[in-house]
């Protein structure tokens, strides 16, 4: 039976007493009107933007898969459940795939030059994009710009498809103070150097990086190191080395390594780790040995590696005495115009090819880029002798390195590394993956550059985890990701964990791949279904989107 308000009314004036009338009454006027003028009712919007649905996540800790969905709103991921509600957001559908947090390249040759010239190189990454790989950190081996803060907003400027991180390269600190001499800092310029050392971790950087093997890192003593390293520990910092010596005194280069984290109290890893030259094969025994009793003694040392038993760099950095390089090409140049001492520089260099990056036979070392000649790229020292109509002997190759030198220098590769030694260094649980390579360089199509460039993170999940269970899927993904981020003190990122920036791949474990080789290394990776950088996407369904998402990164707090 409906009563009118009227009635009502009527019916509380006769049955209720007289003080209560008005509060009852009040209580139906309020009724009456929700009733009479309805409150709007508002859509709300969807909870998320993205989902990543049903694909078997592995989640960067190292911890089992588990199938769940990915939920992400703006740049952030927001829920990880066995199943959400997309409402009207975006699907990609993970069913069958992996779902995991985006690679983190730990040594990578984005950075500026000290020339000036800006090495970001392609800003769409695609060869890092197609691997998976969402953030680079450049400026490794003691190089890069001093000048932390103007390179990270250009990155910024740039709009790169992936994150970029910088260290502050130690050889670039000391080339800007010391220059290339061959001599002890004084303590005026060790003050200089730590100026900017500091200042470019105010500025961002994320750590240190040294290259003791490259001059003028080469030319400083243990503890100018180590003193540099407390500046960048102070500031939360890391250190990074490319060692002193990874052939015959590599046990020595990684104490010094070691030494630095240990007397600089901060965390130190030995980058891009590798066994250089057969007479030295086996010796990452030893060298895992020392980080290993160097974490149970307290110190924080680890390792990153990439997955290929070739290295990469100049002919004249790789082969040439570092005595040799002090004051720069003129004087180099000089040293070779004197006959004594260019027979010097020819008997070191023999030597190198013979025992060190030559690996014993000219045909090991593989010219990649010359810009004075292109037509040398893709052949091997013993092809360049053949073709001059000289006999392929190791003299006559380390002849062939100096006239290499005095034209203007050509990068190569270098085929010097055990298959062993890098699966026991891989193994280690203190090692991550880098590539030592750089995002859109080179140029596609251009020379015959080391294929790690195209294909170390893809390589790793393919070879290494599919076909020879070296890793398991788990603990390749940790490798590439949670830990290295962990490192770097980037806690917003590499973990698939609500709260996290959505930097998230899908791949294939059954079909991911490295096409890329020495021989034709221009081929991208295959098997990547969806990258997201940002919560944006990158690539769907195995094809670029051009999306350009990526960011400078600073270290935290900055």
């Amino acid at each position: 039976m409906r009563v009118s308000f009227r009635t009502a009314a009527r019916i509380l004036r006769v049955s209720m007493p007289r003080h209560t009338r008005p509060a009852v009454l009040l209580l139906l006027v309020t009724a009456a009107a929700s009733l009479a003028w309805p409150t709007p009712i508002h859509s709300q919007p969807p909870a998320f933007d993205l989902v990543v649905r049903g694909g078997r996540v592995v989640d960067g800790t190292g911890s089992p898969w588990f199938i769940a969905d990915i939920g992400i709103r703006g740049d952030t991921i927001a829920a990880v459940r066995p199943r959400l509600d997309p409402g009207g957001a975006r699907v990609i559908d993970a069913q069958g795939l992996v779902v995991s947090p985006g690679f983190l390249d730990v040594h990578s040759h984005v950075e500026a030059r000290q020339d000036g010239q800006d090495v970001i190189g392609n800003p769409a990454a695609e060869n890092n994009v197609r691997q998976g790989v969402t953030t680079v950190i450049g400026s490794p081996d003691g190089g890069g710009s001093v000048q932390v803060g103007a390179f990270l907003a250009k990155v910024a400027a740039a709009r790169p498809a992936i994150n970029v991180g910088t260290f502050i390269g130690h050889g670039s600190v000391r080339s800007a103070v010391v220059g290339q001499a061959n001599r002890v800092a004084t303590p005026e310029e060790l003050d200089r150097m730590r100026d900017l050392v500091r200042t470019g971790m105010r500025e961002g950087a994320l750590g240190l990086s040294t290259g003791l093997f490259y001059v003028p890192g080469n030319y400083a003593p243990l503890d100018e190191v180590v003193e540099l390293a407390r500046v960048a520990g102070e500031w939360g910092g890391i250190h990074q080395s490319h060692m002193k010596d990874e052939a015959a005194h590599v046990l020595d280069s990684v104490r010094d390594t070691i030494a630095i984290g240990e007397r600089g109290g901060l965390p130190t890893q030995v980058t891009h780790h590798k066994i250089i030259g057969k007479a030295n094969w086996g010796k990452s025994v030893e060298t895992l040995r020392l980080i290993d009793e160097a974490r149970a003694r307290g110190v924080d040392a680890t390792i990153d590696q990439y997955p290929y038993t070739a290295s990469s760099t100049s002919i004249q950095g790789g082969l040439v005495p570092q005595w040799a390089q002090a004051g720069g090409r003129e004087a180099i140049l000089a040293r070779l115009r004197d006959e004594t001492t260019r027979g010097k520089v020819l008997a070191a260099v023999a030597t190198a090819i013979e025992m060190d990056r030559g690996g014993g036979d000219p045909a090991n070392v593989v010219l990649a880029a010359c810009a004075w000649d292109p037509s040398l790229a893709g052949k091997s020292l013993a092809d360049v002798l053949r073709d001059r109509g000289r006999p392929v002997t190791i003299a006559r190759a380390a002849e062939l390195v100096v006239e290499i030198v005095e034209q203007g220098n050509c990068s190569a590769i270098f085929h010097a590394i055990d298959e062993e030694d890098l699966v026991r260094i891989m193994q280690h649980p203190a090692t991550m993956i880098a590539s030592d390579a750089a995002p859109g360089i080179p140029t596609f199509g251009k020379d015959v550059p080391h294929p790690r460039a195209y294909g170390t993170f893809a390589r790793v999940l393919g070879r290494y985890v599919r076909e020879k269970h070296v890793l398991t899927l788990e603990d390749a993904v940790r490798k590439m990701s949670g830990f290295p981020a962990a490192r770097l003190g980037l806690t917003d990122r590499g973990l698939l964990r609500p709260g996290m920036k959505a930097d998230v791949v899908v791949f294939d474990p059954a079909t991911i791949v490295d096409k890329a080789t020495f021989e034709k290394p221009h081929q991208y990776a295959e098997g990547v279904k969806a990258v997201i950088v940002n919560g944006e996407v990158a690539m769907d369904g195995g094809q670029v989107t051009g999306a350009r998402a990526g960011r400078a990164l600073r270290r935290n707090g900055s």
